[in-house]
């Protein structure tokens, strides 16, 4: 009994912690999230915790009421030495106040940060914020908003229409070019490349082009010797007295050469 009631408080009170880590890292960045070892979840939660905590129990003292910190030192701590859990239930109501507050609070501090972070560019800027997803920087181009890579204040993330890869693999000693838009990716465990997936991919075996009558294609990483990325920029034409209402591009996708000379926001990105 004991034992499920301290569990159940240690739950409930790092709780509020888990919440707002699983809000601030979700969608495509949610990796920094997943791939921590659970003893990395664990301090980074306890952490968290006893940081919203702190704040949260300063709002609520200083509204004149009070937390009794010594039964729960002793239920955290030391539960056979609690004589009567009459307290706790007389103050049920209160404690789950307590509780349902501070979660929804987080949750939504921890959404609002994040939204802030992102549509600010702030992740970008300094190390400080940046999530933990090299990959998804290179892949989606926000590579080109980190002042590391890319000096060019004229080029930006928000200029990519399109990400165009050529993937070098060898199968059976034979070495083919996969060529598609890159749309997904999957990162295992380790926070390295699985997958990748093309839309509308072409082939080139020996020199010659072949076409994959198929819309996605998936290769797993292992099979790739290397990655040719490239970011497309695509401008719709603004005349309405053009010729041709076709957009646009840096970059031909439609015919790649090995000489192509065209004009691309980044060339190369080896991995």
């Amino acid at each position: 009994m004991n034992i499920a009631a301290v569990s159940l408080a240690i739950f409930i009170i790092v709780l509020p912690a888990i919440l707002a880590r699983r809000i601030y890292f979700t969608k495509e960045l949610s990796k920094s999230f997943t791939d921590k070892n659970t003893l990395q979840e664990i301090f980074s939660s306890l952490f968290l915790a006893g940081f919203i905590h702190s704040f949260w129990i300063t709002i609520v003292e200083n509204r004149g009421y009070k937390i009794d910190f010594d039964i729960i030192l002793k239920l955290l701590f030391n539960a056979r030495a609690i004589d009567s859990y009459d307290s706790i239930s007389e103050n049920i109501y209160s404690i789950i106040k307590y509780f349902s507050s501070i979660t929804v609070i987080s949750v939504i501090f921890s959404y609002l940060l994040r939204n802030i972070i992102r549509y600010f560019k702030i992740d970008r800027k300094t190390n400080l914020f940046r999530y933990d997803n090299n990959w998804y920087y290179l892949f989606s181009g926000e590579v080109l908003d980190i002042t590391e890579y890319n000096s060019d204040d004229t080029i930006s993330s928000n200029d990519i229409n399109q990400r165009l890869v050529d993937v070098l693999t060898k199968s059976n000693s034979e070495e083919i070019i996969y060529r598609g838009t890159l749309v997904d990716y999957q990162l295992d465990k380790n926070n390295s490349v699985e997958y990748i997936v093309l839309s509308y991919p072409r082939k080139k075996v020996n020199g010659v082009n072949k076409t994959i009558t198929s819309n996605y294609f998936v290769i797993p990483y292992d099979e790739i010797l290397n990655i040719n990325l490239k970011y497309i920029s695509t401008e719709s034409e603004s005349s309405e007295n053009t010729e041709n209402d076709n957009p646009q591009t840096i970059e031909d996708t439609e015919n790649l050469t090995e000489n192509d000379n065209s004009q691309t926001i980044e060339d190369t990105e080896t991995l």
